[in-house]
């Protein structure tokens, strides 16, 4: 890179960086002093020449350089008004020219050999400095946070927890005396909702045993409680199933000849009253022998034929089933499907016996008015993780604008036998958690935020689909 000659310029010459048309940067060969407040450079794009003064206001004309390496000149002059302002009085003249001049290619930084050990762990991982301040963290971190790696790098790790202030207390203490902490189990705000996770903090500390940070490990634990849950809840249901077993034979018979004999007495009586009351013993024992046969089903596992099914077409014909119900009345349908979500493997019969529940407990809290809303999405912050890599679930919400559940009856939603229904049975819930839970899914009730009940069934996807 070389000078050009160029015309004689004023003391008040500009200097300049240029950029050639093609983007790439090039130096100008000349720089004059300045006054303090004149002293800016800036870099143009698409290679035009451009004399600024002190405050960034643009003195002339432009002329951008060429791609090809050539020489080129810009000229630019200060107007009347800008030659009255102080220290630009003279007409300002600017020559300048320049070859560009190929810069140095970036340096690549060498990505350490821990980093894809460190992005390997499921747990989250955090390192920090000795001043608190985030050097790394792997994608399990970035996950249970809700924060990209970009933007938590340099910030204090309170900041970072500040929805969970316990986090950056515990990271701050292990900085300070230098000693290990854990933490069993904790809450960890993030992303709008709560994860429990277990906790550790240990200090990093060099060969000759100066403190260089602290590296913070959190463990999600949503997947060993949802563990627990089952555990507990199959015991339970193991031991209804053995009651369930032995009883079913011995109340299914009678219940037989109680039905057979009230039909007979039916056909045998003309009067209204007794006929009345024969109808209701026969409805309440086929009432009663499904209720055996609801404890047989949620006693034993259900056998499913998997195969590749279209939710979309299941909520449909569940739709139209409950349409020819009386409950229907008045209620109003909206839905909110997703066309591009891939189908689930799935038995078809048993799937359309848990939105059939989950629909007619729905219309029997509307009344017969209101709105009952479906709606799918394809789940991006909830997997799993298989030897074949993660899977991708897909979500269904059935919803309706009735009166909603109390609080206190949450908990117990999905318990056998428990209802808010006068003559519910308290195992439509149940059964539907134990197919739910047979095809590898969740279910879960969470309250409307305008009002009204929520269920959300989460399904894993084909992993045809998922490949």
């Amino acid at each position: 890179m070389r000078a050009l000659r160029e015309p004689r310029a004023h003391a008040s010459d500009v200097a300049l960086r240029a950029r050639t048309l093609g983007g790439e940067p090039a130096r100008l060969a000349r720089r004059r002093q300045l006054p303090r407040r004149a002293r800016r450079e800036r870099s143009q794009e698409h290679g035009a020449l451009d004399a600024q003064d002190g405050e960034g206001a643009r003195r002339g004309g432009r002329r951008g350089l060429r791609r090809d390496g050539r020489r080129a000149r810009g000229r630019g002059r200060a107007g009347r008004r800008q030659r009255r302002r102080r220290g630009w009085r003279r007409p300002l003249a600017v020559a300048v020219g320049a070859k560009p001049t190929p810069l140095a290619p970036p340096r690549v930084v060498p990505r350490p050999p821990w980093a894809d050990v460190l992005a390997s762990i499921e747990d989250g991982v955090i390192v920090l400095d000795r001043t608190g301040r985030i050097t790394d963290l792997n994608p399990a971190a970035e996950q249970l946070t809700g924060m990209a790696a970009s933007q938590a790098v340099g910030g204090e790790v309170g900041t970072l927890f500040r929805t969970s202030p316990w986090v950056g207390e515990m990271a701050r203490g292990t900085l300070v005396e230098g000693a290990a902490r854990r933490r069993g189990e904790g809450m960890l705000a993030a992303r709008g909702h709560e994860v429990p996770v277990s906790a550790a903090c240990a200090p990093v500390v060099d060969t000759e045993g100066r403190a260089r940070g602290a590296v913070l490990v959190l463990r999600d634990l949503t997947l060993q409680h949802t563990l627990e849950a089952t555990t507990r809840r199959a015991d339970r249901l193991a031991a209804l199933g053995t009651v369930a077993s032995g009883l079913a034979h011995e109340i299914k018979n009678p219940l037989g000849g109680i039905k057979g004999a009230a039909q007979l007495l039916r056909g045998a009586v003309s009067d209204p009253e007794l006929v009345r009351c024969t109808d209701i013993i026969i409805r309440e024992v086929e009432r009663l022998d499904g209720l055996v046969e609801q404890l047989r089903e949620l006693s034993t596992a259900p056998r499913l034929h998997l195969e590749a099914v279209n939710i979309h077409r299941v909520l449909n014909d569940v739709v139209e089933l409950q349409r020819q119900s009386p409950a229907w009345g008045a209620v109003a349908l909206r839905t909110a499907f997703d066309p591009s979500l891939p189908p689930v493997r799935g038995d078809r019969a048993q799937l359309t016996q848990v939105f059939l529940n989950l629909m007619k407990n729905a219309l029997e809290a509307l009344g017969g008015t209101g709105e009952l809303l479906l709606s799918t999405r394809l789940e991006a912050r909830f997997h799993i993780r298989r030897r074949s890599g993660r899977g991708r679930f897909l979500s269904v919400l059935v919803e309706d604008t009735g009166p909603g559940i109390p609080e206190e009856h949450q908990a117990q939603l999905f318990s056998p036998f428990f209802s808010t229904k006068a003559r519910g049975t308290g195992l439509g819930l149940a059964l539907c958690q134990r197919i739910v839970g047979e095809h590898g899914g969740t279910i879960g009730y969470e309250p409307r935020p305008a009002g009204g009940a929520r269920f959300r069934v989460t399904l894993p996807v084909s992993q045809d689909a998922d490949r």
